[in-house]
């Protein structure tokens, strides 16, 4: 009999706003994580009864190239696809490079860690030792015959690594005493908003839910210089809302339409939306943004998401090489998700970025853009050219 092994990623992120320099480029591995990003945020919020919906892709495919090291052909070969394609190997090593960055990040504002539970009755197979190490995960052994306490001890693991954000996403029902391995993936991220909202100018004020309903939320004010593009295509227009920590940023995709989102959504998860990202550009004039604060839990059934992106045999095929004398097949996998956006965690007053646009003394500038996200919309947050976060917010 196939033992079994749950797959599981936790992620967390509160936001908080800056603008510093684009020191960065598009590359291959980017653009492979924003064409998965997408595909798995269209489908989690197909099958999602709540239409505001948070994930990390990231974290599922950072878990994945770390199951493909020890399955099976089949599995490797739809592993090896949403990661971007190349051989297996190349797959595993590129993605636990970037595992490995991230992990030496200051964990004040950013923790990407794995942890793999061995059942005391099992033990790693060497191979898989030696690719969890390149992923910077720690090993231990745990009890899976006492569910409850195995639920316990992941859950104060989960705890720590998300600063009190994720408590409780193991329930001892999860916890099957069957289980040979577990490995978990946690992406925690608490960023700074350079140049921060005014908490005095937040009012209430009209969001549309759709065509017919509008509901009250408490919406955030900034006039100021950010990127910006459209795409008529797309439908949709975007800015970017920079952090204080180098490199991140936050994206927000504002459909045309009010009952925009769908059809958004169909087309990015056709291309993804990483092209759009690098078009962002000034918008040579302040542009005059409202955007209500929001706060969503999701939780994450990637045994049904998964597989409509393509990755079906992990929970069929066994992996002959995680464990030693014995195979696995997945009987679990889920993301548990928390993202929080308000004007906190910044110093107010000063603006420090370094997006100038150019203007004459002798002109009067040209009025404001406004950028007014009053209807469902979707937002990425990004390290770089590589999705972190994506979600959607509807009511």
């Amino acid at each position: 009999m196939d033992r079994l092994l749950l797959l599981v990623t936790l992620v967390c992120g509160t936001q908080a706003f800056y603008m510093f320099g684009h020191e960065f480029s598009r590359t291959r591995l980017g653009d492979a994580i924003d064409k998965t990003s997408l595909k798995i945020l269209k489908e989690s919020y197909n099958l999602a009864d709540d239409k505001n919906v948070i994930a990390s892709p990231l974290g599922v495919m950072l878990l994945l190239s770390l199951y493909e090291s020890g399955a099976g052909a089949q599995s490797k070969e739809e592993i090896r696809e949403i990661l971007g394609g190349g051989e297996a190997q190349e797959s595993s090593h590129t993605y636990g490079l970037l595992n490995q960055r991230y992990a030496e990040f200051d964990p004040k504002f950013l923790t990407v860690a794995n942890k793999i539970y061995v059942s005391d009755q099992y033990k790693l197979a060497d191979a898989f030792s030696r690719t969890a190490n390149l992923f910077r995960s720690e090993v231990d052994n745990i009890n899976f015959g006492d569910p409850k306490n195995a639920a316990d001890i992941i859950n104060r693991w989960a705890d720590e690594q998300t600063q009190g954000h994720i408590k409780t996403p193991v329930s001892e029902d999860k916890i099957d005493p069957a289980t040979a391995v577990a490995m978990f993936n946690v992406i925690f991220f608490q960023g700074h908003w350079h140049v921060p909202f005014n908490a005095s100018e937040t009012e209430e004020k009209d969001f549309h839910v759709d065509e017919k309903t509008t509901i009250k939320k408490p919406t955030m004010r900034l006039l100021q210089s950010l990127f910006y593009t459209e795409n008529e295509e797309l439908g949709a227009k975007m800015i970017e809302l920079p952090y204080k920590e180098p490199g991140f940023r936050m994206v927000v995709v504002l459909p045309d339409k009010i009952d925009g989102l769908p059809a958004v959504l169909e087309k990015a998860a056709e291309k993804g939306l990483l092209e759009d990202v690098f078009n962002l550009s000034p918008a040579g004039r302040d542009i005059e943004l409202e955007i209500p604060k929001f706060e969503i839990r999701s939780g994450l059934n990637l045994n049904t998401i998964l597989p409509k992106v393509g990755v079906s045999k992990i929970f069929q095929e066994p992996a002959p090489g995680i464990v030693k004398n014995d195979q696995v097949v997945v009987s679990k996998a889920f993301q548990e998700a928390f993202v929080k956006v308000d004007e906190e965690g910044a110093t107010a007053g000063a603006f420090t970025g370094l997006i100038a646009v150019p203007t004459s003394s002798l002109s009067r500038p040209p009025p404001p853009l406004p950028f007014k996200v009053d209807h469902p919309f979707l937002f990425l947050i990004l390290h770089e050219d590589k999705i972190l976060f994506a979600g959607t917010h509807t009511h």
